[in-house]
């Protein structure tokens, strides 16, 4: 079965420790669980795919702390976590937005900044970077969360 995007169970939420991941991460003030509170649906979402047991979960930005302003804010690096084989693996991405069409009015292209670890045992780094593409091509804008939007984005990959 391939990528799906859903919200996530409480118990798989709990499971993986998605509230710890999206802290660690995001430089959101406001942290989890009490982030959850702003969004419709009170759940954590992610990109799935069950038979195979992986999983993509946005951590969303990165905090910059050499901001111009000389307040930490939004980076233009972002965090997916990539769960393989049992295993995360941490991808920092940015992005940079690409010229629009009627089609595909949100179109942008994701370059590589880093990933830990850069293969497993069994999986080389090609084989994850094509997981890691598909799940994203999946998840798009922003998952389950604006399926609409999703609809009429265009993603590439500089990697």
């Amino acid at each position: 079965m391939p990528f799906v995007n859903e919200y996530v169970s409480y118990e798989d939420a709990e499971k993986y420790d998605l509230d710890n991941l999206w802290n660690k991460y995001n430089y959101s003030i406001l942290k989890m669980p009490e982030a959850l509170t702003s969004y419709e649906v009170h759940q954590h979402a992610w990109c799935v795919d069950e038979e195979r047991g992986y999983w993509l979960f946005n951590c969303g930005y990165l905090i910059n702390n050499d901001s111009i302003s000389g307040y930490a804010e939004a980076s233009d690096k972002e965090a997916f976590i990539l769960h393989v084989n049992g295993q995360n693996i941490e991808f920092i991405l940015t992005s940079h937005g690409l010229e629009d069409n009627d089609l595909y009015p949100i179109h942008f292209s994701y370059e590589l900044v880093s990933m830990s670890p850069s293969s497993l045992p069994n999986m080389s780094r090609e084989s994850l970077l094509n997981i890691l593409k598909d799940a994203i091509n999946i998840f798009k804008y922003n998952g389950i969360r604006d399926l609409e939007e999703n609809a009429k984005t265009l993603i590439e990959f500089d990697f």
